[in-house]
């Protein structure tokens, strides 16, 4: 690359998101790999000859290069017979010498240009409301569609009309644009602050692969729904502005409201992960979007009955947060006669109540960990081991202490081996065999007996060492602690394998 091209890529990864420079540098009908589970090939579809896909994309400032890739893709990847419309809309500063360019190129693509910028989910819901397809397959502009993608998820749906299918999502390189195979399937959910989390498949679930299984939210970003039982369900809420909260919204609507959501393993898509997007999955607590906020307080106030109560434990700043009426989102639901959140608790997600939600009841203490030598660093976990960095609102931050004595972040547990190393493995329901205590008098963190968490100021690392109230490295700021716990006892957890 000379100086010139240097500069030009910077800007544009500013820009975009996603390295923009090398995207224009790799052909638009690039082939990638079959990444299907072989025994994918011996199933049969009866879709081809049923039914029409309009897919529906809703762009923001999109690298035009990599939106022609998408568009591409989804047409060299799907059958004519399928493939009724791409309806793309243009949500705000549109550019019209792409829009000109995908006219002349592209007849099957219908082009709705918004001069003003309404937010990826209403552009979303006007690209829907002119989409003729029995089925509507949403999509973004930096995706790449692979070999058999489609018919695997109209299948369900012709057998049951009220199901939503998602492929399995792969990720593309933002730097190298690199396609990556997701490792193994998994069960997306969310705790009581509404991040997402990852769980592993039930037996049942696994032992079927590759046919689908249920899911009990929505990634969002790609999937399928038939058109009617879409609008029958009234789409989005209209009160969900710019982006956040919709993924979550359409899952418990589906669930509640009699349908049900399959991820379907012999699909697979690939995506790029940019910042604002991955943003508007952060938990409305950490988001610095307040129109974010906002979104999730609606979808909460309307589809978690009385569990609302502790989301707001967890998100007290949010109670008092004003948004516009929910009069239509709620009549909506009484109109369809929608289940309750403690049915979806209860029969859709008992893998998250047992791992999550029930926890949230009785743990004693959720917030950020800091050392007090360093005020500015959390502790963390990154790449699947325990880090201490610079606390920042895009990072998730928060752990819970919880009655079983388990420090966790998110499904990740801190553990003690048996070399006294500090470690980070995934959470069970046993009881741990290290369980941590956290001392108020002296701030600290214990294990294993005596021993105490420090930071080894030296190696930025953490270490397990004989406790003593006089060093600071082994003294921890925990945010957020529960007042009424700490006024019951003064060293939380001191009954469980003490």
């Amino acid at each position: 690359m000379t100086e010139t091209d240097l500069v030009d890529a910077e800007l544009q990864n500013e820009k975009y998101q996603y390295n923009a420079w090398l995207s224009e540098r790799i052909p638009l009908k690039r082939a990638l790999e079959d990444y299907r589970d072989p025994q994918c090939l011996r199933f049969n579809y009866s879709s081809e000859k049923r039914v029409t896909v309009s897919i529906v994309i809703a762009i923001q400032q999109e690298h035009p290069h990599t939106l022609l890739r998408t568009i591409y893709s989804v047409i060299t990847q799907t059958s004519p017979h399928l493939l009724k419309e791409i309806v793309l809309v243009h949500d705000g500063h549109p550019d019209i010498d792409l829009i000109r360019h995908i006219h002349h190129k592209f007849p099957i693509v219908i082009q709705l240009d918004m001069e003003s910028l309404m937010g990826i989910i209403q552009a979303r819901l006007t690209g829907a409301s002119i989409a003729t397809g029995d089925i509507l397959v949403f999509l973004n502009g930096h995706m790449e569609v692979t070999k058999g993608w489609l018919p695997p998820l109209l299948e369900p749906i012709l057998l049951n009309n009220q199901t939503v299918t998602e492929p399995l999502v792969d990720a593309i390189s933002r730097e190298s644009f690199a396609y990556q195979k997701l490792v193994e399937p998994e069960q997306m959910a969310f705790d009581w602050q509404l991040d997402h989390i990852f769980l592993p498949l039930d037996q049942h679930s696994w032992n079927s692969l590759p046919k689908p299984y249920p899911s009990s939210q929505l990634e969002g970003r790609v999937f399928a729904i038939d058109r009617k039982w879409f609008w029958h369900l009234g789409g989005w809420d209209e009160g969900l502005r710019d982006y956040g909260g919709d993924a979550l919204e359409l899952s418990l609507k589906v669930w509640q409201c009699g349908g049900l959501i399959l991820a379907v393993p012999c699909s697979r898509v690939g995506i790029i992960y940019k910042r604002d997007e991955l943003e508007a999955q952060m938990a409305p607590n950490r988001n610095p979007s307040l129109q974010v906020q906002k979104n999730f307080k609606r979808v909460v106030d309307v589809w978690l009955d009385e569990y609302k109560l502790h989301f707001y434990r967890y998100n007290p700043k949010l109670r008092n947060l004003t948004t516009e009426s929910l009069d239509k989102p709620r009549d909506l639901r009484r109109r369809l006669n929608c289940k309750s959140f403690g049915w979806y608790r209860s029969q859709v997600a008992p893998q998250i109540r047992n791992h999550i939600l029930h926890a949230g009841l009785t743990n004693y203490a959720i917030g950020k960990i800091m050392p007090f030598v360093a005020p500015h660093f959390c502790l963390s976990i990154k790449g699947g081991f325990p880090v201490i960095r610079k606390c920042l609102p895009t990072n998730f931050e928060d752990w819970t202490l919880t009655s079983r004595c388990q420090l966790k972040h998110g499904n990740m547990c801190l553990d003690v081996d048996y070399k006294n190393n500090v470690r980070a493995t995934k959470c069970t329901k046993k009881l741990t065999k290290n369980p941590w205590h956290y001392n108020y008098q002296h701030s600290s963190f214990v294990a294993n007996g005596n021993k105490c968490l420090q930071i080894d100021v030296n190696k930025v690392e953490l270490i397990l060492s004989a406790c003593d109230s006089q060093v600071t490295e082994q003294r921890w700021m925990f945010t957020n602690v529960q007042d009424f716990k700490r006024g019951r006892n003064r060293d939380v957890c001191s009954s469980v394998n003490r």
